[in-house]
């Protein structure tokens, strides 16, 4: 294959997830067809089969697309870090940054979950068990409490990060009179989570 027309393959690749991504974000699966995705990516529906199968495969590639891109990031940050404690910060400031401004992420995760379209990716439970044994070696050197256990606390941050930026609007109701403006504040939210499970 030549070098254009491999150029060309994978361009057209891409126009195909970020429109059926932008597309999924807004109605779903159910709610998204093959012709909806052919009008916005200016892809013909026989290209976008020809590459994806069908409209279901397509997603579970648009899902795993975004997987990818959250594990990468949180790659790179757990490699540029070796101090344990500020570790755990940037860990959790970065994925609470990425959640926060990655609204097709979170709009995706929730679709997926209400149409039973939930992917058990294989990149994400990597990450997940790389999380649990960075927080069992923690508990290890003394650094993590040992009485919560380290299974639970990637799903601990990561279910109090969606949750508050899913209730922002409510947050704000509820701290509109505080006299600390940190009060209710996202950087509060980040330190509380850094510290929760450090000696």
């Amino acid at each position: 294959m030549s070098e254009r027309r491999a150029r060309d393959k994978d361009q057209t690749i891409q126009d195909i997830l970020s429109a059926a991504r932008s597309l999924f974000s807004q109605n779903g699966l159910h709610g998204t067809s093959i012709r909806d995705i052919e009008k916005d990516s200016g892809v013909s529906k026989g290209l976008i089969l020809h590459h994806f199968g069908t409209k279901e495969k397509l997603y579970a590639a648009v899902q795993d697309q975004l997987i990818s891109d959250y594990v990468n990031m949180m790659a790179n940050v757990r490699s540029g870090e070796s101090d344990f404690r500020r570790l755990v910060a940037s860990t959790i400031r970065n994925s609470f940054q990425h959640f926060k401004d990655n609204q097709t992420y979170r709009r995706i995760s929730l679709w997926s979950y209400l149409e039973g379209q939930e992917r058990n990716s294989e990149l994400e439970e990597r990450f997940i068990k790389t999380l649990v044994s960075a927080m069992k070696a923690g508990q290890q050197s003394g650094v993590v409490r040992e009485d919560i256990d380290p299974f639970l606390m990637p799903f601990i941050i990561r279910g109090t990060i969606e949750y508050w930026i899913r209730k922002e609007k409510m947050i704000r109701q509820l701290t509109a009179n505080e006299k600390d403006p940190a009060i209710g504040s996202d950087d509060r939210l980040i330190e509380a989570l850094s510290i929760l499970f450090l000696k």
